[in-house]
């Protein structure tokens, strides 16, 4: 029952990231802190969210700026080992309070987030090395890299498939150093690869549905999820 039911939470927060462009993997973090523990999580979410990312790539292909995911890569994958290494030397305790932390930042930041426009392609160089490093960490920091993204003029299918291949070179670095660190051992890599595949569906129903949905009830649903799960993990990370 615990399997079906991450598979479900799995699904649903891949819809929600496939309509939003960010979300998903913070929403089913904490499921997987919760069933295997602040250690293999973020390895086991690592896989996941790369096959997810994958095919929202595949279901926006005719809508990528290669050039951004370029710029994005320069910065994101170097970091994005870096992180790895430093996620692995920090004890369980740290990495539990740091994630409830994380999201309440989060939903804190686009509140008093201001509109602002992105003109220089360069940017997403540094973005990327700052949201590689931060991800080895987290699982998932969509919500620092998106409002560039679409401060830059990216939307809607754009926008998700863009951000989606750029998450995927990161995860795939991650997983490469997870495996090579002993923390992404063959346990964390079929839990992986199962979720990955409903996260798949879940990026296809998106795909199907994006234009339908409004992104603000979305968007406040994740806020509300990321707050009662952020203040759940800072008060009872031991």
């Amino acid at each position: 029952m615990s399997i079906l039911g991450a598979s479900l939470i799995a699904y649903l927060a891949s819809v929600i990231s496939g309509v939003v462009g960010f979300g998903g993997a913070m929403i089913f973090l904490p499921v997987l802190v919760w069933m295997y523990g602040a250690r293999a999580a973020v390895p086991i979410l690592t896989v996941s969210v790369l096959l997810g990312n994958a095919s929202r790539v595949y279901f926006n292909r005719r809508e990528l700026d290669m050039k951004l995911v370029l710029l994005f890569s320069l910065g994101s994958l170097p970091f994005a080992v870096l992180g790895s290494f430093v996620y692995v030397a920090l004890p369980v305790l740290w990495i539990k309070k740091s994630i409830g932390l994380f999201l309440l930042i989060m939903v804190g930041l686009r509140h008093v987030h201001k509109d602002f426009k992105v003109s220089n392609p360069w940017v997403f160089t540094p973005l990327g090395a700052v949201t590689g490093f931060l991800s080895a960490l987290m699982g998932g920091v969509g919500p620092i890299s998106s409002p560039f993204f679409l401060a830059y003029g990216l939307v809607k299918e754009a926008f998700v498939g863009t951000e989606a291949l750029c998450a995927v070179g990161m995860h795939l670095a991650k997983s490469i150093t997870y495996n090579r660190l002993h923390v992404l051992n063959q346990r964390e890599i079929v839990l992986g690869l199962g979720f990955g595949l409903v996260m798949t569906l879940g990026s296809y129903t998106a795909r199907k549905v994006l234009e339908k949905l409004s992104r603000e009830k979305f968007l406040l649903l994740v806020e509300i999820v990321l707050t009662l799960v952020g203040f759940y993990m800072m008060i009872h990370a031991d």
